[in-house]
């Protein structure tokens, strides 16, 4: 295998695929035929992911017509360009690195997993339809379902300052962003869900109406179905991190933002926070149970993760409550959703697309809202990871709490080292977010010192506990858990 095998699609046996439009310039569906075989292949054929970005040649058309007086035309053509570019960059040196390293030689791993779902893969050759990077149309269709949250530009500004786009400073708070949308989605669909986007059975009606309204969540503005929108997210920065707008976020910080908009908001979906690796469950089942995303926020090491956690990030990405990782590589925040051997599957925030623009009667289209979705699944090896990390899990229902607990004890039971334990209580009011020397607890090493990329200020040494201080509605009794957990 050559560099350009590992950054480039194989499509000797892949399908050849012809784009159609509408009148209105919708992507649609279209059937294509695999050459050698005449079998048809259904492929949706949209404005999202790689395919939007590295266009040359549209590039250099875009260059004719572009005066003083159409400056977002320039502005958007320069966001291209700085996107196509930086991932010709990411792929190239991801690609240099992993030859060095020898893993461009090796077969790759056939087993793969996407938060919680297990696929297995065959040699292309023996499959039908296969795709970008040599995954199967089963594979791509899943992944192309996360909802990817990228930089912006051209939005409202994030007042009390001029910013109009977070590009360079917010690649931290997107990350988070695609983070929590995979709850939300884990949230009203479940793992395994589909819909007819132009459908007009009940059920894809009612599929493409929750859809909608959970990317709505993640507009550029501040509008009230713009829960948790980067001006909402910057703006409470300064509140609670002392950030003030465009300071980069990190992980910890992060975390507390969108706990704490959830909770402003009286969202339908509970947040819960800890950053000493101890989920509290009293704490969580104050009263009756509420749908629950748990974001653990950890250090797995120093400069680079330590190999003794490996192990665990892959296995947290096959935990059916699994809603992904917000971590990235050394001042290059990613989103992690699965796992291909010793290699991540991401979801890069580091592309500038310009904000989805308000629709006068609140409805649109599939085309509109293409720039949330990324059908190129790409990877990063473990031992290139900041260790400075936010895991999520999503927890619908007690009984799903109770498993995440029985799994995650499983683990730890079999040796592994694993992040975070599970106390009965309540968080203890005095507890420090960072220990003042080493110590384990229930698998987890707790480490003395967060360096700048994991902290969001010195002074502050990451999150505060706060685990809390989230109040939550409905009760379980003192029996119920002892029974129970």
């Amino acid at each position: 295998m050559t560099v350009t095998d590992d950054i480039m699609p194989n499509t000797s046996n892949a399908s050849v695929a012809t784009t159609s439009s509408n009148e209105n310039n919708t992507p649609v569906s279209i059937v294509s035929a695999k050459e050698g075989t005449g079998t048809p292949q259904v492929m949706d054929i949209g404005e999202s992911g790689f395919s939007q970005l590295v266009r040359p040649q549209n590039l250099g058309e875009r260059l004719v017509g572009i005066t003083t007086e159409n400056a977002p035309d320039l502005a958007m053509f320069r966001n291209q360009v700085v996107s196509t570019l930086r991932e010709w960059y990411v792929l190239a040196s991801d690609s240099i690195v992993s030859l060095l390293e020898g893993r461009s030689l090796q077969d790759p791993a056939k087993d793969l997993w996407l938060l919680g779902k297990h696929y297995e893969l065959v040699d292309q050759a023996d499959d039908q339809g296969w795709g970008a990077a040599g995954y199967s149309p089963e594979v791509l269709s899943d992944f192309s379902r996360l909802i990817w949250c990228t930089y912006r530009s051209q939005y409202p500004p994030i007042t009390p300052s001029a910013f109009t786009s977070d590009a360079g400073w917010g690649c931290m708070l997107r990350a988070g962003q695609t983070l929590l949308a995979q709850a939300l989605q884990l949230h009203h669909f479940g793992r395994d869900w589909s819909f007819n986007w132009d459908g007009a059975l009940g059920e894809d009606v009612r599929r493409r109406e929750l859809y909608t309204d959970v990317v709505k969540q993640f507009f550029d503005d501040y509008s009230n179905s713009s829960t948790f929108s980067i001006h909402r997210m910057a703006s409470l920065g300064k509140q609670f991190e002392g950030k003030d707008i465009g300071e980069w976020f990190g992980p910890y910080g992060t975390a507390t933002i969108i706990r704490e908009l959830a909770r402003q908001a009286d969202h339908e979906l509970s947040v819960y926070t800890t950053t000493d690796g101890v989920v509290y469950l009293a704490d969580i089942c104050e009263h009756d149970f509420k749908p629950t995303l748990i974001l653990v926020a950890s250090m797995l090491g120093i400069d680079r993760v330590n190999p003794v956690y490996y192990p665990f990030i892959q296995a947290s990405l096959t935990l059916p409550q699994s809603a992904g990782v917000a971590g990235g590589r050394p001042s290059s925040a990613l989103y992690f959703a699965g796992f291909q051997g010793d290699e991540l599957l991401y979801l890069d925030p580091h592309f500038t697309r310009p904000a989805v623009a308000r629709s006068s009667d609140d409805r649109y289209t599939q085309s509109d809202l293409a720039s949330y979705s990324c059908n190129v699944p790409r990877r990063i090896a473990l031992n290139r990871l900041d260790p400075c990390m936010v895991f999520g899990y999503y927890c619908g229902t007690l009984e799903s709490l109770i498993d995440l607990r029985s799994r995650i004890e499983l683990l730890a039971d079999d040796g592994m080292r694993t992040i975070m334990s599970f106390d009965n209580g309540h968080a203890p009011t005095t507890a420090l977010s960072v220990p003042s020397s080493p110590q384990s607890q229930g698998g987890n090493t707790l480490l003395t010192k967060l360096p700048p990329s994991c902290s969001d200020s010195e002074e502050s040494g990451g999150l505060k506990s706060g685990s809390g201080e989230i109040v939550l509605e409905g009760e379980c009794s003192e029996e119920e858990w002892v029974t129970d957990l």
